[in-house]
C-alpha cells in the first residue's frame, strides 16, 4: 500500500511539474516565469521528500534542504534584478 502512495504521489507531482513547465515557457511575463521557476524548484523538492520518505536515505532530505535554499536565494536574487535592472555587488 505505501508504494501504491508513493508512486501515485510521485507521479501527482511530476504532472504538476510538467504543467509549470508549461508556464515557465509561456509566460507571459518576467514574474510569472520566476514564480514557475520556485514552483518547479519546490516540487522537485517534494520529489526527493517522497523519495526520502519512500526509503531509509536520509541523506535525500539533506539534499532537498541544500535545493530548497539555493532555490530561496535564487529566487531573490533574481527578484531583486527584475525589480532594479542590475545587480549589485
Amino acid at each position: 500500500m505505501i508504494e501504491l502512495v508513493d508512486h501515485l504521489s510521485q507521479a501527482l507531482i511530476a504532472a504538476a511539474l510538467v504543467l509549470t513547465l508549461v508556464r515557465l515557457v509561456r509566460g507571459p511575463a518576467s514574474f510569472d516565469r520566476l514564480l514557475a521557476g520556485e514552483t518547479i524548484a519546490l516540487g522537485l523538492v517534494g520529489l526527493v521528500l517522497v523519495q526520502a520518505g519512500a526509503g531509509e536515505a536520509r541523506l535525500y532530505v539533506d539534499v532537498a534542504l541544500g535545493l530548497a535554499l539555493f532555490s530561496f536565494v535564487g529566487a531573490v536574487v533574481f527578484a531583486r534584478f527584475l525589480e532594479r535592472g542590475e545587480i549589485d555587488d
